[in-house]
């Protein structure tokens, strides 16, 4: 996973993927986004890692998968098991550091709550994307933009961070 301080915006993301590297990236980790894993003789990839992040002083690698789509959530399940499965056995060749934990999360859909019960693997944490971006805005909602700015590089960070800081005035 190569080091930056800030995120290669020229790779196609969606809107979630994007929110997602741009919090991690704002909270001081490494963001890695499209991490392709397990090349296949026959040309393209196993699978691929939406958005990792690193963060090297809690030595916390976090991966996360995001999806907008409208499907059930047994779908969901199925596909997000498969998604952290394959990738979970990449992890040590990917990533030639010392990282502690792996979280796994993943941010779905557009309604406010995931149903009771549902669960994408034993590790993995489900968060729905209001879910997600309420913790953005509550992190967010007092800091001033005309005095601690979001820098403009986190564009849709710093949208929050106006929308939340100007809620109600």
């Amino acid at each position: 996973m190569g080091v930056a301080t800030h995120l290669n915006m020229e790779k196609t993301m969606n809107f979630l993927e994007q929110l997602v590297a741009e919090w991690y990236s704002y909270k001081g980790y490494f963001v890695q986004t499209n991490v392709k894993f397990g090349p296949l003789k026959r040309g393209g990839y196993e699978g691929e890692m939406d958005v990792v992040a690193f963060h090297p002083k809690e030595k916390v690698l976090v991966h996360v998968e995001t999806s907008t789509d409208s499907l059930s959530w047994e779908k969901r399940r199925s596909r997000f098991e498969s998604k952290f499965g394959r990738a979970q056995k990449y992890y040590s060749e990917l990533f030639h550091f010392d990282y502690g934990t792996v979280e796994k999360i993943a941010i779905v859909g557009l309604r406010s709550t995931a149903p009771d019960g549902v669960s994408f693997g034993k590790d993995a944490v489900i968060k729905t994307g209001p879910e997600f971006i309420r913790e953005i805005t509550e992190h967010l909602k007092g800091k001033s933009p005309l005095k601690q700015a979001v820098p403009e590089h986190w564009p849709l960070i710093r949208v929050l961070q106006i929308s939340a800081f100007y809620r109600g005035k």
